[in-house]
């Protein structure tokens, strides 16, 4: 009785020319070198390429398996010391997927149903070796199969991992953000409005003391509480200019970055070398937006991380192209954490790449320190 599953499978190669496929290591386990003569004699005849080597015991089963790394095993369900069932079982066992085919002289049904439940991929009778080309190619195909299956249930395991540590690093952000805007209100504002409006106090406690007031010294507070004014104005510029700069809007994206630089250089004393296009890039507002924040998040995963002393920015357009490539002198970006799905600024800095149809590359750079490249398509 013949699974069904392994049967649309067996139809299906059917029209595979053997010719043009790929050589196919074979392992019998059998104790007749005149059966395994005629199936390979079905095997050259269906224009099959293949290697093969015969064992017909354990010890050497074993060595093959490990030595010879087989496509697939051909079995005899009838050996006396160690059968068919007893090699796919210890192959089991040790958890090697290796496609697997009994062969036998006679099956019953209920056997035959029972291998196949077990795992076993086919059984072929040695009455006829007729089907058994086209059962070895489907046995082959269906473990295919179940590499892509598991290789695609890992990317998608690993996408939601990333999704998910992803939403959280936006949380996170977002509170970090809402920090920073309470701590500059606070440092800035804060400090700046309280000291109007003890300003503010001192004026009303003088004008209504019933003592009069040189004009003189009435310009003087009004002249000390204008200047408490522009600090606040010039402090709430500061916020405002920290969530978006102007520059960005006003003027573009060139000068948005340098204003960024400037402030990185301010901030952490590490220095930036910028090397931009001498003509105004005319770019989509989109894409003026992301390319300020990858440069924003890759100078500040430089200040958090790379320990440098200067870092080097490369734009370009080229053919339609943006090349963006950022270096650091500094210690140097680790393997794993290239490789790790929760190395966080990296992730959000591929996923802005990716959403732009982009490709992003992060690896160590020559001389030291690490090397950021971007290219991303500037049509709409």
């Amino acid at each position: 009785m013949e699974d069904k599953n392994t049967s649309l499978l067996v139809d299906d190669v059917k029209e595979i020319d053997f010719e043009s496929a790929e050589t196919y290591q074979i392992l019998f386990l059998e104790d007749s070198p005149d059966d395994v003569e005629l199936m390979e004699h079905e095997l050259k005849e269906a224009g099959m390429q293949f290697i093969s080597r015969r064992v017909d015991n354990k010890n050497q089963f074993i060595k093959e398996v490990v030595d010879f790394q087989p496509d697939i095993v051909l079995a005899d369900y009838s050996l006396t010391m160690f059968n068919g069932m007893q090699a796919f079982r210890m192959l089991k066992e040790e958890n090697l997927i290796v496609p697997f085919i009994l062969v036998t002289g006679v099956l019953s049904e209920k056997l035959a149903l029972d291998c196949l439940k077990e795992g076993v991929d086919d059984f072929i009778l040695k009455s006829s070796f007729k089907r058994l080309p086209a059962a070895i190619i489907s046995a082959i195909r269906k473990k295919e199969m179940e590499e892509e299956k598991n290789r695609f249930a890992a990317e998608l395991k690993k996408s939601h991992e990333e999704l998910r540590l992803l939403v959280n690093r936006h949380q996170i952000s977002i509170e970090e953000e809402r920090m920073n805007i309470a701590r500059d209100l606070h440092d800035e504002l804060g400090q700046v409005l309280t000291a109007l409006k003890i300003d503010i106090a001192m004026l009303r406690k003088r004008l209504t003391s019933g003592k009069r007031l040189s004009e003189q010294t009435i310009n003087e507070e009004f002249g000390s509480i204008s200047k408490t004014v522009d600090k606040i104005a010039m402090s709430a510029k500061e916020i405002s200019s920290g969530l978006r700069p102007e520059a960005l809007d006003d003027l573009g994206i060139l000068e948005a970055i340098q204003w960024q630089t400037i402030e990185f250089e301010k901030r952490n004393k590490i220095s930036c070398q910028l090397y931009l296009p001498n003509e105004h890039l005319e770019l989509t507002k989109e894409l003026s937006i992301a390319l300020f924040r990858i440069v924003q998040e890759t100078l500040t995963n430089v200040a958090r991380h790379s320990l440098a002393s200067l870092v080097q920015i490369y734009l370009d357009i080229r053919d339609g192209v943006l090349f963006l490539e950022i270096l650091d002198n500094g210690k140097g970006i680790e393997d794993d954490k290239i490789r790790s799905s929760k190395s966080l600024g990296i992730i959000g800095l591929r996923e802005r790449v990716q959403l732009l149809r982009g490709q992003f590359f992060i690896g160590k750079a020559k001389g030291g320190g690490t090397k950021v490249s971007i290219m991303i398509p500037t049509n709409k």
